[in-house]
C-alpha cells in the first residue's frame, strides 16, 4: 500500500485500546506498538505532522499494518510485550538476554539454608540480593561471608542424606556449624543465616568487628597471608559503606531509569542505576538503535523487557521522564504480571532527583560513545549487506546461511548450517546435520544431502530451520557450488547460491563461471569470510563431538553390563573417555543409572 491507501485504512480503525503491527514490503513485522485509542495513535504515523528521524525511517518502510483490539490499555501493554518477543521487530527495543548478572540467593525454606551465587534466578520465594552489576565483586563478597559467618557451603541434601555424619574439614576448623553432624543446631544455624541477611542488607558493623579480631589474631601468630586477606576484606567493606546513600530515608530496593539521545538523535541509551538496601551496587547502560516512540513509550516497553530478564523487582522505580498516566500503567502492569506493588516515583527534588540526573548524564554519555561504535559496526553488518546486494545484483539481503562439511578420512560425516541475520550471527538458528546417505570421503555428496534436507524443510513449510534465506554460502569453489546447483534448481526457492574459495578468496555465483574478486578490506568480502569461517568452526566442533561420542561408545560397549543408556549417561556426565578412565569409584557411582556395582566394574576395566 502507498501512503494514501494507508491513510484510508487508518480511517477504519476503532477508537479502542489495542496493539498495532507494522509490516514492510516482504510482510516482515518491523514494529509493534500499543495504544489507548488505536485510531489516533496509528493516524499519527501517516499524517503531515513533523516526525523524528527514526520515526520517519520506520514510516518509509511501512507497507501494511494489522491491529488487535484489547479489553483495556493494560491488556495492550501485556500483548505488546508478547508480540515483540514473537516477532523481534527492527524498530522495537530488543534486549538480548546475555547479561546474566549475579545474585546472592538464600532459600529460607531449605533446611539449613545455603548462601549461593545464581544467575537468572527463578521466582521461587527465595531471598535475592543483587543484581551485582559493577563496583562490588560478588566473589569477594562471598569470601567475606565465608570468613565471617559459620554457615554451610556444601550441597548436602538434608532431606535425603543419613544424618548425623562426621564433620568435614570446615566443621573441624569451626568455619561451619556443621549441622550435618548435629541436627539439633537448627536454632543456632538460623541465627547465623539471619546475620548473613542483615549483612547483605547493609549492616557491616559486626562483620568488620569479627574480621578485625581475626586479622589481629593471624598477625600475632605470623600468619600474614590470612591477615592480609582480612585487611583487604575490611577495605572492601569500607568501599561498600561509601556507596550507602545516607540521604535516602529508607533502605528499600530502588531502580533508577533515565533515557537520553546523542547530539544528532541517531542513537539513544538507557541507564539503570541499581540501589539495594540503600547502597548503589551498580549501573548498567543499554544502547538502543532504531527505537521508535515517545520517551514514555520507550521506557515503559524497556521496563517490561528488563524485568522479564532480571527476575528481581525493586520496591520502587524512579524515573523523571514518566508522565502520571504512564507511571500508573507501569505500576498496574507489575501488579498484574508479578503480583507485586512497585511504587513508580517521578522525582522533582532532593536525593531521588539527583540520582535521576546522574543516571541521565551517564545515559547521555553512553549514547554519544555508542553512536561511534554503531557507525563502525554498521560498516561490518548492514553496510556490508548493502554492498553485497549491490555486487550480487539483489534488491536487499538480510539472512545468509553458511554450510560446511567435516570428516576424517570419510568417517562420521557431518555438516553445519550457520545463520547470519542483519550481518550478525544468530546462534539460536544454527543447525547440525549428521550425514546419512554418504559413505567415505565425498564432500560434494555430503553437501548435496545437507542442502537437500534444508530445502525440503523449506518446501514443506517447516519452520524448524527458520525463515527462507536470501543467500546460501557454500565453503569452496565452483565445483562445490555446481554440486548443489541442480538440487537448488529442483526446489526453485528463489535463493541466491554463492561459494567462497579460501585459496584466492574469490566469490563464485551460479550465473557466471568468472569469479568475483574483491579487495581484501572490502566489507562485503569480510562478512562472507566471517560466515564461511563460522560454518567451518561449527562443523569441526560438531564432528569432534560426534567422533568423541562414537569412540567413547565403542570402548564402553566392551564393559559388561554397560548398555546404551548407561553409556549415554556416562558421556553426558564426563564428556571424554579420559575423564571416565581417571574417575574414582565414588564419582562413577554418582552418575545416574550407574550405582556402586557398575562403578566398580567400570573402574576395574580401566585399571587392570
Amino acid at each position: 500500500m502507498n501512503i494514501l491507501e494507508l491513510r484510508e485504512k487508518v480511517k477504519l480503525l476503532p477508537s479502542k485500546p489495542g496493539c498495532y503491527i507494522m509490516k514492510d514490503e516482504s510482510g516482515k513485522v518491523i514494529y509493534v506498538g500499543k495504544a489507548k485509542i488505536l485510531k489516533n495513535r496509528v493516524k499519527s504515523y501517516f499524517d503531515e505532522s513533523s516526525k523524528t528521524q527514526k520515526t520517519y525511517a520506520l514510516v518509509k518502510n511501512i507497507v501494511d499494518f494489522e491491529y488487535i483490539i484489547t479489553p483495556s490499555e493494560l491488556d495492550a501493554f501485556n500483548l505488546e510485550n508478547n508480540l515483540i518477543k514473537k516477532y523481534m521487530p527492527k524498530y522495537n527495543i530488543l534486549l538480548k538476554d546475555d547479561k546474566a548478572f549475579p545474585y546472592i540467593k538464600i532459600d529460607m525454606a531449605e533446611k539449613f539454608p545455603r548462601v549461593q551465587i545464581v544467575r537468572r534466578p527463578k521466582r521461587d520465594g527465595s531471598m535475592l540480593f543483587g543484581p551485582y552489576v559493577t563496583g562490588i565483586p560478588i566473589s569477594s563478597l562471598m569470601n567475606i561471608i565465608k570468613s565471617a559467618f559459620p554457615v554451610r557451603w556444601c550441597n548436602k541434601d538434608f532431606g535425603k542424606k543419613k544424618l548425623p555424619c562426621k564433620k568435614c574439614l570446615h566443621g573441624e576448623l569451626g568455619e561451619c556449624l556443621a549441622p550435618c553432624s548435629d541436627t539439633n543446631l537448627e536454632s543456632e544455624y538460623k541465627k547465623a543465616i539471619l546475620k548473613v541477611v542483615d549483612f547483605l542488607n547493609g549492616d557491616t558493623k559486626q562483620v568488620k568487628k569479627n574480621l578485625t579480631i581475626k586479622m589481629n589474631a593471624y598477625a600475632k601468630t605470623e600468619n600474614f597471608e590470612e591477615a592480609l586477606k582480612c585487611r583487604d576484606y575490611l577495605a572492601m567493606l569500607d568501599k561498600i559503606d561509601d556507596k550507602i546513600i545516607t540521604s535516602l530515608t529508607t533502605s528499600k530496593n530502588i531502580d533508577v531509569f533515565a533515557y537520553a539521545e546523542n547530539q544528532d538523535a541517531s542513537m539513544s541509551a538507557i541507564n539503570v542505576m541499581t540501589i539495594r538496601a540503600g547502597q548503589t551496587i551498580g549501573e548498567t547502560n543499554y544502547a538502543l538503535e532504531n527505537v521508535v516512540g515517545s520517551v514514555g513509550e520507550i521506557l515503559s516497553s524497556f521496563l517490561a523487557e528488563y524485568y522479564a530478564n532480571t527476575q528481581n523487582l525493586p520496591n520502587e522505580i524512579v524515573c523523571k521522564q514518566f508522565d502520571e498516566q504512564t507511571a500508573e500503567l507501569a505500576s498496574m502492569y507489575f501488579l498484574d504480571k508479578y503480583q507485586k506493588v512497585v511504587k513508580i516515583t517521578i522525582p522533582q527534588k532532593a536525593i531521588k532527583n539527583e540520582l535521576f540526573e546522574q543516571a541521565y548524564a551517564n545515559a547521555k554519555e553512553y549514547a554519544e560513545r555508542s553512536a561511534d561504535a554503531l557507525a563502525r559496526r554498521k560498516q561490518l553488518t548492514s553496510g556490508a549487506l548493502e554492498r553485497l546486494a549491490e555486487i550480487l545484483n539483489m534488491r536487499s539481503i538480510f539472512r545468509i546461511e553458511g554450510y560446511d562439511i567435516s570428516n576424517i578420512s570419510g568417517t562420521n560425516n557431518v555438516a553445519s548450517m550457520v545463520v547470519f541475520e542483519g550481518g550478525e550471527p544468530n546462534k539460536k538458528l544454527y543447525r547440525k546435520f549428521k550425514i546419512k546417505s554418504v559413505e567415505g570421503a565425498n564432500d560434494f555428496a555430503c553437501l548435496q544431502e545437507a542442502i537437500e534436507r534444508r530445502l525440503e524443510h523449506l518446501a514443506n513449510g517447516d519452520t524448524e530451520f527458520g525463515e527462507k534465506p536470501d543467500v546460501i554460502l557454500i565453503d569452496g569453489g565452483l565445483g562445490q557450488l555446481s554440486s548443489v546447483q541442480e538440487i537448488a534448481n529442483r526446489y526453485g526457492q528463489n535463493i541466491t547460491f554463492i561459494s567462497l574459495a579460501k585459496q584466492d578468496e574469490q566469490i563464485y555465483t551460479t550465473t557466471s563461471n568468472v569469479p568475483i574478486s574483491l579487495p581484501k578490506r572490502d566489507y562485503a568480502l569480510r562478512l562472507l569470510q566471517r560466515v564461511r569461517d563460522e560454518s567451518h568452526r561449527f562443523a569441526v566442533l560438531y564432528h569432534r563431538n560426534v567422533r568423541s561420542s562414537a569412540e567413547l561408545s565403542s570402548q564402553l560397549s566392551e564393559i559388561e553390563g554397560i548398555g546404551k543408556g548407561r553409556r549415554q549417561e556416562l558421556y553426558k556426565h564426563f564428556k571424554t573417555i579420559e575423564a571416565i578412565s581417571s574417575a574414582s569409584v565414588e564419582e562413577l557411582a554418582a552418575v545416574e543409572g550407574i550405582g556402586p556395582k557398575n562403578a566398580i566394574t567400570i573402574y576395574n576395566y580401566f585399571h587392570k
